[in-house]
């Protein structure tokens, strides 16, 4: 269960409206093998083992910034926060009429 817990952000910080990023805020150090699982996602040809802020700091390719988006099995995921050069939670909005797994709905 912690590890459920730990896919999903904390308590958003004051002022700051994450729903702009995505229906869902993971945090970027989740591990994408876990991601995928939650969500039912294929994860073939990709490191289960990398985090998904890595993930997705490798297919924005250089140095990410918030407002980056990807798009990887037909899912949006944005860079929501940064902490210092590391992605520190990632939005994920799904394609229009679906919303699979569990989720934090914001």
């Amino acid at each position: 269960m912690s590890a459920l817990g730990k896919l999903f952000s904390q308590a958003p910080q004051r002022g700051l409206d994450l729903r702009f990023f995505g229906d869902f805020v993971l945090e970027g150090d989740a591990q994408l093998k876990a991601v995928a699982a939650l969500y039912g996602l294929p994860a073939e040809g990709i490191d289960p083992d990398m985090t998904l802020g890595a993930f997705i700091a490798q297919k924005v390719g250089g140095a990410p910034i918030v407002g980056d988006q990807v798009e990887w099995n037909n899912t949006h995921w944005t860079v929501a926060v940064m902490d210092g050069n590391k992605i520190g939670k990632v939005g994920v909005r799904f394609p229009e009429g679906s919303r699979p797994g569990p989720g934090l709905f914001l």
